[in-house]
């Protein structure tokens, strides 16, 4: 994980690849943080995919 606050919009929309790369960690540990509860994704309705946003990131 980074030492430093990431850099990131907080509105903007944020795949788990992209979580992980602004964390510095692998997709894996941000899957996982995710089933601890440490941080909340959100479901696309179309396509399905996970997204988060910036605060969620910081937090």
């Amino acid at each position: 994980m980074v030492p430093v606050k990431p850099v990131c919009e907080p509105d903007r929309r944020y795949s788990q690849r992209e979580a992980a790369e602004l964390l510095g960690v692998e997709r894996h540990t941000v899957k996982r943080w995710e089933q601890d509860g440490c941080i909340r994704f959100n479901v696309r309705k179309a396509g399905r995919a996970k997204f988060t946003t910036g605060r969620q990131i910081v937090k």
